[in-house]
């Protein structure tokens, strides 16, 4: 298994990714055509393609793979990004109260 081969395509991937975005939910899979990119990409870089074959069994499928798994992280931040929002909501709400409680208390104290 060649180090340089996993790193090249890993880092092809990721950078791909960022670049064209994810294809949404039910869309056709960009995956045999990344695959294709991919090995002219690791070509021109002098990395053969049977050093990829080596280390990926089926490229397309690894690049599918990837795929999957950037849209479970970016779900799962959504999510995060979400509660957090509602953290923040519920703090703000919070401090309102403790100002009026505040007003409240100075109002008293002035009679």
């Amino acid at each position: 298994m060649s180090k340089r081969a996993l790193e090249f395509v890993e880092t092809w991937v990721w950078e791909k990714m960022e670049e064209q975005g994810l294809p949404e939910e039910g869309e056709e899979s960009p995956a045999e055509e990344w695959a294709t990119e991919c090995l002219a990409a690791a070509k021109q870089e002098g990395i053969p393609n049977g050093e990829i074959a080596e280390s990926f069994d089926n490229l397309a499928e690894y690049i599918d793979g990837e795929i999957e798994e950037a849209r479970e992280r970016g779900e799962e931040e959504e999510e995060d990004s979400e509660d957090e929002e509602e953290e923040e909501e519920e703090d703000e709400d919070e401090e309102e109260e403790d100002e009026d409680e505040d007003d409240d208390d100075e109002d008293e104290e002035d009679k």
